[in-house]
């Protein structure tokens, strides 16, 4: 049920993988996945289907952009009862929020291929400030790779409401990690 905070943040990092301009994500080489704590066990899940525009120009950051949409109903818990409970009004509410929106708003290099991206990440109609720290290296392929972690918390978007709004049933921290694999610029 964190899973699907965790997921929003992962689009971030996803935005930010896009390492050089005129790159396409290989989303079948890439992967959002989040990890949450529930009852103290660690509880991991992903998102199957997102869409991202993004263009990073290293050299010219002012210049560059991301942005995603995620299918918060495409949520991956493995287990279909962890998933329509996830969807519901206490948590998601797919019904009315079916897309989970990161825009980002300025990167800059920390160097040594590291970067930050500073956006706004909107879950459920709400929006709030989001900072998401990514490292680029390139494959034997010549693809850039990004990765990044970063923290959501999910009470803050009003994700898991009720009984769940306990943060000693379900922690409010919604660990994000993003691999995005991007092709190489043409």
């Amino acid at each position: 049920m964190m899973v699907f905070l965790r997921a929003l943040l992962p689009l971030l990092l996803f935005a930010l993988a896009g390492h050089a301009g005129a790159q396409g994500v290989l989303v079948d080489k890439s992967d959002i996945r989040f990890v949450s704590k529930q009852m103290g066990v660690n509880f991991e899940g992903r998102f199957r289907n997102w869409k991202a525009n993004v263009v990073f120009l290293p050299n010219d950051l002012a210049r560059s952009k991301a942005e995603f949409d995620i299918d918060l109903a495409s949520i991956d818990l493995e287990s279909d009862d962890s998933e329509s409970e996830i969807k519901g009004p206490l948590w998601f509410d797919t019904a009315k929020f079916p897309v989970a929106h990161f825009a980002s708003a300025s990167m800059k290099s920390l160097g040594a291929d590291k970067f930050e991206v500073s956006g706004q990440l909107t879950i459920k109609g709400v929006a709030k400030n989001a900072i998401v720290p990514i490292s680029l290296k390139k494959d034997a392929a010549g693809n850039s790779v990004a990765d990044g972690t970063f923290t959501v918390k999910r009470l803050d978007y009003g994700i898991g409401l009720g009984l769940w709004a306990d943060t000693e049933t379900v922690a409010n921290d919604v660990v994000v990690r993003v691999h995005m694999v991007l092709s190489p610029a043409k």
